[in-house]
Order: C-alpha cells, then sequence, then structure tokens
C-alpha cells in the first residue's frame, strides 16, 4: 500500500492523496492500539494475526457505511448532484483501502512467527516498530504529495506524528479494551 501513497504529486489529485492518507494514518493508529491491546500475541501469534485482520478489516467496514450514510445524505433524488455523490462515494471507497491495508505487514509479520520461524514476541514487537515507522514517514509523504523538498521540518513532523500516534494508541489499548 506504501507505494499507492507515495505516487508523485501529479498522479493523484492532492484531495483524493489526502483521503487517502487520512485513512492510513488512521488504520495505523488502530492497528498499532491493536498490537499494543495483544497480551498474548507472543504466545500465539497466529491468533494475533487473525485479531490484526480483522481489525483492519472491520474497521474499514465501519468506516464504509459511515461514509454511504453520509454520502446519501448529501444526495438529493433525481438531482445530478445524486449521480456525483454516487461517483465520489466510488472514490470514497477505493481512499478508504488503507484503513484494512495499514494491517497487512503487521499481520504478516505474526504470521510467519505463527510458522515457527521467529519468537512471537519478536514478531510484536517488529510489528509494532514497523507501524511506528510507517506513521513517522508521512512527513515526507505529505511534503512529496506538495511536490516541496524534504527538510528538517518533514523529518519532525513526521516523529511527532508517531509519538502521537503511539500516544493514541496507549490510550486505546489501555482505555478501550
Amino acid at each position: 500500500m506504501t507505494t499507492a501513497i507515495l505516487r508523485r504529486k501529479d498522479d493523484l489529485p492532492r484531495a483524493r492523496a489526502a483521503s487517502r492518507l487520512t485513512a492510513y494514518v488512521y488504520g495505523n493508529i488502530i492497528i498499532l492500539a491493536t498490537l499494543l491491546g495483544l497480551v498474548h500475541a507472543g504466545e500465539n501469534p497466529g491468533e494475533g494475526a487473525i485479531v490484526v485482520l480483522a481489525t483492519g478489516g472491520t474497521t474499514l467496514l465501519a468506516h464504509l457505511i459511515a461514509d454511504a450514510v453520509g454520502h446519501s445524505t448529501r444526495a438529493e433524488v433525481g438531482d445530478h448532484r445524486e449521480r456525483t455523490a454516487h461517483i465520489e462515494f466510488l472514490y470514497e471507497l477505493r481512499d478508504a483501502v488503507p484503513i484494512a491495508s495499514a494491517a497487512s505487514i503487521p499481520a504478516a509479520i505474526l504470521g510467519v512467527a505463527a510458522l515457527g520461524l521467529i519468537d512471537g514476541e519478536t514478531a510484536q514487537l517488529v510489528a509494532e516498530i514497523v507501524i511506528i515507522v510507517r506513521l513517522a514517514a508521512m512527513g515526507f509523504t505529505v511534503q512529496r504529495i506538495r511536490g516541496e523538498r524534504p527538510s528538517f521540518r518533514t523529518f519532525a513532523a513526521g516523529v511527532g506524528l508517531a509519538l502521537i500516534g503511539v500516544a493514541i494508541s496507549v490510550l486505546k489499548a489501555n482505555l478501550g479494551h
């Protein structure tokens, strides 16, 4: 999914790229919270992988249902705006996919541990680090989409986003489970 997000700034309208980035950040924070909440993933990484995939998939479904309600509310029956709203909804469907795809690499890492190739606790830690690095890289992605050169500010913004994402994930894992 990262390659689709890191397209050149001219490949995708900025508003659609922003929607995908929003979904990507949201999905990664939700998956990190899920990983942090997996108490026994080290003992049963296969179950952890299933939980991570299920979280990504169900979060995407909830988002799509919410989007469908919003789009149906904005559409006016018999008006060309209704058709436009349906087309926009199809774009939103595509742009929301990063919510679920954020689960793919962490689930794969836990899956490798389920096969016994690496330790479950190590796999969980690596999966968490992958998510944190993804969040930290967002500063560079935003700069690229804007057509700006990366700078120290870009790096700092990414690190800040990663720290905020970790804080939210810790809160969700501890208060939401």
